[in-house]
């Protein structure tokens, strides 16, 4: 038969394992686990993602602006169509104002 001291250690290392258990299965399932976790860098790297894409286009945008305020016709022709100011089968027209002539009386 089993000392008591046998039976105490075979409990606290029962208890042991069962502690150690519980815990991994907190720390994988419980709030701020490892599920959680990776969701987050998941979460991370899809805004990552859509940080670069909104850059490029601001890139992009600057790019056309440039062009267009240094009086580039296809620039503006390209804007004009692009964001709807000009239909596919309207034309553009570029008007450029002329200085009034003053009358001498």
């Amino acid at each position: 038969m089993a000392s008591a001291g046998q039976v105490v250690k075979i409990g606290v290392r029962t208890l042991l394992g069962v502690c150690v258990i519980a815990v991994g299965v907190w720390f994988y399932y419980g709030k701020g686990g490892v599920q959680e976790a990776n969701a987050l860098r998941a979460a991370y790297a899809k805004q990552q993602i859509e940080i670069a894409t909104r850059e490029a286009r601001v890139v992009e945008l600057k790019r056309s602006l440039a062009a267009i305020r240094n009086g580039d016709d296809s620039a503006m022709e390209l804007a004009a169509r692009r964001y709807g100011l000009v239909g596919a089968d309207e034309y553009m027209w570029k008007v450029i104002p002329v200085p009034a002539l003053q009358s001498s009386n």
